[in-house]
């Protein structure tokens, strides 16, 4: 059927977590089922009405379901779906061998099962067409094995909350020696192919964004602080940072924006569901104060395929920058 297809294989985990679930509990409810369907962003009248087996078309139902009373559901086959990889998932993980940060987040292990994988009659992805390629011309690309360590040391300090010293030369040449801070979150430019660092600054007690490979003489160090009150400090000032609400925007799922929506906003918590009534995706974007720059950038390179619901200062940005653009278009007579 084509709702099986791989390309569509969405639907086909929602549906698997349905079952897996029903097999274990022995029943699943209504409510559980939308739930699911909602995770996935599955949640369509016409695929709700083929789980249900609601579809006026016999052969477009799915009978997996077996309905136990007016609100649970039981499994018509005595049997859960093992996992397994489909021919697009090893597609994918052999495209993955291919970036340069592989060996960052994966271990030898892994990266060797995975090139084993079997790939006949599978097609392989041309990296050209996808791989970016408008690098930053004022930093060179460091080699992937060269940040290796330092990325694993700011993992780490991330995941134990540990405070790094480090030497950091700034984009303007500066060199800041012997600086100390708390690694909050990495970030990934797409456009630069960088990692970024966001440190809790203990001299400033700030947040500073740095490039992982301007990072030098990295290392673990408690100093003169008292860790229990810097912890208290940072997270006091995280909490305070927090946006008191949510970026809300409306996604029209037209030229992959929705794909390119989810890529750009990768590095923050969200949530997202469908708007059934205005056929628009509605994600939820949370963030730091001090992350506010970047989601603006972030959302006018998104274009006219997302809307800004709210906040309203959000949308007052928007609107200033899109009025400036326009005025400074409008003045060098550019059609």
């Amino acid at each position: 059927m084509e709702i099986f297809l791989e390309a569509k294989s969405t639907f086909y985990k929602a549906l698997e977590e349905i079952i897996n679930k029903a097999y274990e509990k022995r029943t699943i409810s209504k409510k559980e089922i939308y739930e699911i369907l909602t995770k996935y962003n599955c949640n369509f009248p016409v695929l709700e009405d083929r789980v249900f087996a609601k579809n006026t078309q016999y052969q477009k139902n799915i009978y997996v379901l077996k309905q136990q009373d007016d609100k649970s559901y039981g499994l018509r086959i005595d049997s859960k779906i093992e996992p397994y990889v489909t021919n697009t998932e090893v597609m994918w993980l052999k495209f993955m061998m291919s970036s340069r940060y592989a060996e960052l987040f994966l271990d030898i292990e892994t990266i060797e099962k995975i090139r084993k994988l079997k790939s006949s009659n599978i097609p392989s992805i041309n990296t050209n067409l996808i791989v970016p390629k408008n690098y930053s011309k004022i930093l060179k690309r460091e080699n992937a094995k060269d940040i290796s360590a330092k990325m694993k040391m700011v993992i780490k300090g991330i995941i134990e909350n540990k405070i790094l010293r480090y030497t950091y030369k700034t984009r303007q040449g500066d060199t800041l020696k012997d600086v100390t801070g708390i690694p909050v979150k990495i970030q990934y430019s797409l456009k630069d192919d960088m990692f970024y660092v966001i440190f809790y600054s203990l001299e400033r007690g700030n947040f500073a964004k740095c490039i992982i490979q301007n990072l030098e003489n990295l290392r673990y160090d408690e100093g003169s602080y008292n860790r229990d009150d810097v912890l208290k400090e940072y997270d006091n000032y995280l909490k305070n940072s927090k946006a008191k609400q949510p970026i809300v925007l409306e996604v029209i799922n037209t030229r992959n924006a929705l794909e390119r929506a989810f890529c750009m906003f990768s590095s923050f918590e969200k949530s997202a569901r469908f708007l059934k009534e205005k056929n628009r995706h509605e994600m939820r974007i949370y963030y730091y104060e001090f992350e506010e720059a970047e989601i603006i950038s972030r959302i006018l390179y998104l274009g006219r395929n997302v809307v800004v619901v709210n906040p309203q200062h959000i949308r007052d940005r928007i609107i200033s920058r899109v009025k400036n653009a326009l005025e400074m278009y409008s003045k060098s007579e550019i059609v």
